[in-house]
C-alpha cells in the first residue's frame, strides 16, 4: 500500500535506467524471465541458508520486477498478454522465494507454510474480486511489494548482525512444542511478525470484497 503510493515518482526517479534498457530493444517478457530465474534461485540458496548469495538475487530479481512493466510502458508493448504473464511469475516466485525459507533452518515450518498461503491468497483475493466487478483491490498493509521489501530488510539484519539470524545462534532460544522443535531468533520474530500482517492483509481483503459484493447487489423486494 506504502510502495504503491510512491511508485510514481519512484518511476520518475529512474526513468533514465528504464529508457536505457528499453533502448536495448529487448522485449519486457525478457526482463519478466529474468526475474523468475532469479527469484528461483534466491529461494534456492534460501533454502540453503546462504543469505548473502539470496540477498543479492532478491535485490536484482525485484528491479526486473520494476523494469519489465516499466519497459513496457516506454516502448507501449504493455498488454494484457503480458500483464498475464507477469501475473503468472509473479506468484510462481512467491512460492520459491517464500517458499525456500520453509525449508531453511530461519523459520517453523507452520509460520513458514502459513506465510506462502497468505502471499497466495493476497492476491487471488485481488484477481477473484476484480473478475467479480470489485474496484480498488490494491489495498491491505501487507501488499506483494511490501512483503518483499520487509523480507529483504529482515535479511540485510541478518547480514549486518549474524547473531540476530540462526547462523550463529547466540541468541536463539530452543522450544519444543507439542513434539515441535524450533528456535526463536531476531529474524524468525521478524517472520513471524511479517506472515501476521499477511494474515491481517487477506483478512482485510476478504471482508473488503464481501462487503462491496453484498452492496451491490439489488435490495430484494418486499412482499
Amino acid at each position: 500500500m506504502v510502495i504503491s503510493q510512491i511508485r510514481e515518482p519512484l518511476t520518475r526517479i529512474v526513468q533514465p535506467v528504464i529508457i536505457f534498457f528499453a533502448k536495448l530493444g529487448l522485449h519486457p517478457t525478457v526482463f519478466t524471465v529474468i526475474g523468475l530465474l532469479l527469484s528461483i534461485s534466491t529461494g534456492i540458496f534460501l533454502a540453503l541458508d546462504n543469505f548473502l548469495v539470496a540477498f543479492i538475487l532478491i535485490w536484482f530479481g525485484g528491479a526486473m520486477d520494476f523494469i519489465d512493466g516499466g519497459v513496457a510502458r516506454y516502448r507501449q508493448l504493455d498488454s494484457k498478454q503480458g500483464s498475464f504473464l507477469d501475473s503468472i511469475f509473479d506468484r510462481i516466485s512467491d512460492v520459491c522465494v517464500f517458499g525456500g525459507i520453509i525449508f531453511s533452518k530461519q523459520v517453523d515450518a507452520i509460520t513458514g507454510i502459513t506465510m506462502v498461503a497468505a502471499s497466495l491468497l493476497i492476491s487471488y483475493i485481488r484477481a477473484k474480486g476484480e473478475s467479480v466487478g470489485v474496484k480498488k483491490m490494491a489495498m491491505g498493509i501487507m501488499e506483494r511489494a511490501e512483503r518483499w521489501l520487509v523480507l529483504m530488510v529482515l535479511m540485510f539484519v541478518v547480514l549486518l548482525v549474524p547473531s540476530f539470524g540462526l547462523q550463529v545462534g547466540t541468541l536463539a532460544i530452543n522450544i519444543e512444542l507439542i513434539g515441535l522443535h524450533f528456535a526463536i531468533t531476531g529474524f524468525s520474530i521478524g517472520y513471524m511478525v511479517l506472515t501476521a500482517l499477511c494474515v491481517i492483509t487477506v483478512i482485510q481483503r476478504f471482508v473488503y470484497v464481501s462487503i462491496q459484493l453484498k452492496n451491490s447487489e439489488p435490495a430484494k423486494e418486499s412482499n
